[in-house]
C-alpha cells in the first residue's frame, strides 16, 4: 500500500464511507431475504385460498401442487428461476403453520432457509411417496418389487 492510500484510510470521511456502505449492503441483505420469506408466505397462502375451486374440479393434495407447479414453470419468463413442487409444498405449509406473518418467531429477521429447515415438519410429499410405496410392496431405496 502505498503512502497517500494509508493517509486517505486513516481519515474520518473515509471511515465513514466504509461504515455507510456496510451499513446498505447489510440493508440490502436483510430486505432481500425478507422479500423472499414473504413472497414464498404470500404464494402458500393464495394457493390456499383457492381451496375450495380445487374441491369442486375433484383436485387435491399432491395434484394440487403439480398443476399449480408445472403451470408456473411453464408459463415463466426467461428471468423467472423454475420453481420446485417442494418449494411450493414448503409455501403452502408456511402460509399453514403461520398464518399471521408478522408472529413469525425471529421476526424480519429470518430467511427461507431458516423457515424451511427450523420452522416447518418434512414436507407431505415424503410421506405420501413412502406410504405409496409400502401399500405396493416396493423397497422404497432400490424399488425393488416384492
Amino acid at each position: 500500500m502505498t503512502l497517500p492510500q494509508q493517509q486517505y484510510k486513516e481519515q474520518e470521511w473515509y471511515q465513514e464511507l466504509v461504515s455507510e456502505c456496510k451499513a446498505i449492503i447489510t440493508e440490502a441483505v436483510f430486505t432481500s431475504r425478507w422479500a423472499l420469506v414473504e413472497g414464498y408466505w404470500e404464494l402458500g397462502k393464495r394457493i390456499r385460498e383457492e381451496n375450495k375451486n380445487f374441491e369442486r374440479s375433484n383436485i387435491y393434495g399432491q395434484k394440487i401442487v403439480s398443476h399449480v407447479t408445472e403451470s408456473l414453470n411453464l408459463e415463466r419468463t426467461e428471468n423467472q428461476p423454475p420453481i420446485s413442487e417442494r418449494t411450493i409444498w414448503r409455501a403452502i405449509q408456511f402460509a399453514e403453520k403461520f398464518p399471521n406473518l408478522k408472529l413469525l418467531p425471529g421476526g424480519k429477521n429470518i430467511s427461507w432457509n431458516k423457515v424451511c429447515n427450523e420452522l416447518l415438519p418434512e414436507p407431505k410429499v415424503k410421506e405420501q411417496e413412502l406410504s405409496e410405496l409400502e401399500l405396493k410392496n416396493h423397497c422404497p431405496k432400490c424399488n425393488y418389487e416384492w
